[in-house]
């Protein structure tokens, strides 16, 4: 089984080398120029929000997009039905395709910090460091099982790719990521707690401030990542 499961992780790492050119622009190029670029509009204590959001976004677009369409993909080609006639385990292979997802997004998230704090654009402790770490860790697994769980649900590879875009941009920029909860108005509260990219953004833009309450934000991810996970294996991966 661990030989199985070390082939698919080397696959899907060799996927994404495939698309390497789309890969490191969305990782380097598309978030440094957005710290570059807003660092002198955005001022104050935004700066905190405009980060994180940036980071989450990141997030999003490596794990709620990327993940459902690459496993579409795999159904669309046949590649799912071959793994799954060889009696591969399906959580085998979902950990093979959010793994790569998962470690990208993290690292995207701290080449966004690291641009940021060599700008002077914002200061992070070691505490707050280490806090982030826990945060982006938690946030790309939560978004991998939202992923994971749009592919299981939608077998159609034209309306799973429609709905990935949607969702992985739309989590971003509709949901109390670049501004604070508080502002949500009462009657769009309940939407907004439905919203995976709220607890990421929670989580991650108080572990930039050093601020303990990241890990309460952080259990929440957890759980939300959980329920997801949860539903999509009961609806399950098919071919």
């Amino acid at each position: 089984m661990l030989r199985e499961l070390t082939s698919l992780i080397e696959m899907s790492f060799r996927q994404m080398k495939a698309y390497l050119a789309v890969n490191l622009f969305f990782a380097i190029v598309f978030p440094v120029a957005m710290i570059f670029g807003f660092s002198y509009i955005v001022r104050g204590p935004a700066v905190y929000y405009f980060v994180s959001g940036v980071i989450v976004l990141q997030v999003s677009l490596s794990n709620i997009l990327s993940v459902p369409q690459n496993i579409g993909w795999d159904r669309e080609n046949g590649r799912l039905s071959l793994i799954i006639s060889m009696g591969v385990p399906l959580w085998a292979y979902a950990i093979a395709m959010t793994l790569p997802n998962n470690l990208y997004a993290m690292g995207s998230g701290l080449l966004v910090l690291g641009v940021a704090v060599a700008m002077g654009y914002l200061s992070v402790s070691p505490g707050g460091l280490a806090m982030l770490i826990l945060a982006l860790l938690v946030s790309s697994i939560q978004g991998s099982m939202v992923g994971l769980l749009m592919a299981a649900r939608i077998r159609n590879w034209r309306l799973l790719q429609q709905v990935s875009q949607i969702a992985g941009f739309g989590f971003s920029f509709f949901a109390p990521v670049y501004f604070p909860l508080s502002v949500v108005p009462r009657y769009l509260l309940p939407l907004a707690m439905l919203e995976p990219t709220t607890y990421a953004a929670q989580a991650i833009r108080l572990s930039l401030l050093g601020d303990p309450a990241s890990f309460v934000w952080d259990l929440g991810t957890v759980v939300y990542g959980a329920v997801m996970a949860a539903l999509a294996s009961k609806w399950g991966l098919k071919a």
